[in-house]
């Protein structure tokens, strides 16, 4: 049987990093040696080397538990891009707490992030390092981008032979009450988009949004977990004028960390997919797609969308 034409859209797995990529991680630790014990599933990975076409990067991360006790994962960089950063809780009893302690410094200023949440890292901000300082249960951490390819500016690459990112000027917001120029960045609560939908049959929890009305500058993000039973999410086939990217990720346990326990398909164009792993699909402009149906859900099911739009409209 011939392929679906849009079974080219649909990632279900991460990218192994290449020999200049290691080389350069294990000379940063070199000067930064890390002691930890937090064990991590790399899950997913987007980007137009994945999918052609594609115009966002994501990296998708279990976290399963563990912590760092000296060291710290990432250098202090900017980006020529907004990103945002995101942690999402696995606990269906508590779905707001993390259970878990990371440490980021955004700007000049060192945040602790205990709560599910999206991190908005307008262009230009001096970010990290970040360290997962105590994970208590598994945690759903990624990065993510609205562009084609990954790419910073850091100390350590500036002494590098290849011409430095155009890095736009960013301009440090007022401090706010509390005495803080960035926990505006950090985003905790979800904000409903489209009309309402009608009631779900299944136990569902809508975690975190993003979009340019939350904080300035940034794209669309929304996140929700599918706990168990049955739901429809967009029971209208629709399109965009954006791009966008849908996120259907299976929480199950170590063992079998890519695997959705459940009937969970989406349609794209005229096509019924059927997604039986954890999976990242890119939807271009224009094209219809929808529904997504959530049947007998016996595992919790993360469900997310991502829009290259401050806003989220649809057509």
């Amino acid at each position: 049987m011939a392929e679906k034409r849009y079974a080219k859209n649909i990632v279900t797995d991460t990218r192994e990093y290449t020999p200049e990529e290691i080389a350069k991680m294990q000379e940063m630790m070199k000067d930064n040696p890390i002691e930890s014990t937090v064990e991590l599933e790399r899950l997913l990975w987007m980007d137009d080397t994945k999918v052609k076409g594609a115009t966002f990067y994501m990296e998708c991360i279990w976290l399963w538990g563990g912590k760092t006790t000296s060291g710290t994962t990432e250098e202090p960089h900017v980006h020529p891009f907004d990103e945002v950063i995101g942690f999402i809780s696995s606990d269906p009893d508590n779905p707001k707490e993390l259970d878990a302690r990371m440490e980021i410094i955004l700007g000049d200023e060192t945040h602790f992030l205990t709560k599910s949440c999206l991190v908005h890292v307008p262009a230009g901000m001096k970010h990290c390092p970040l360290t997962f300082r105590e994970v208590n249960r598994p945690v759903f951490f990624f990065t993510l981008a609205p562009i084609s390819r990954y790419g910073r500016e850091s100390e350590s690459m500036k002494s590098k032979d290849a011409p430095p990112l155009k890095i736009p000027p960013f301009k440090p917001p007022p401090k706010d009450k509390s005495g803080s120029r960035y926990s505006r960045y950090i985003i905790t609560e979800p904000k409903r988009h489209g009309p309402p939908p009608p009631p779900p049959k299944a136990k569902a929890t809508h975690m975190v949004s993003l979009d340019g009305e939350v904080s300035p500058g940034a794209f669309y993000v929304d996140f929700v977990w599918i706990w168990s039973g049955d739901m429809t999410m967009a029971p209208e086939p629709h399109a965009h004028d954006f791009d966008e990217m849908i996120g259907l990720v299976g929480w199950s346990d170590k063992e079998h960390p890519r695997a959705i326990n459940g009937d969970v398909s989406i349609t794209i164009g005229d096509e019924l997919h059927n997604i039986k792993q954890s999976s990242l699909v890119f939807v271009p402009r224009g094209l219809k797609h929808c529904p997504i149906e959530f049947k007998n859900i016996k595992r919790p099911v993360l469900c997310f969308t991502i829009g290259n739009t401050a806003q989220w409209t649809h057509k």
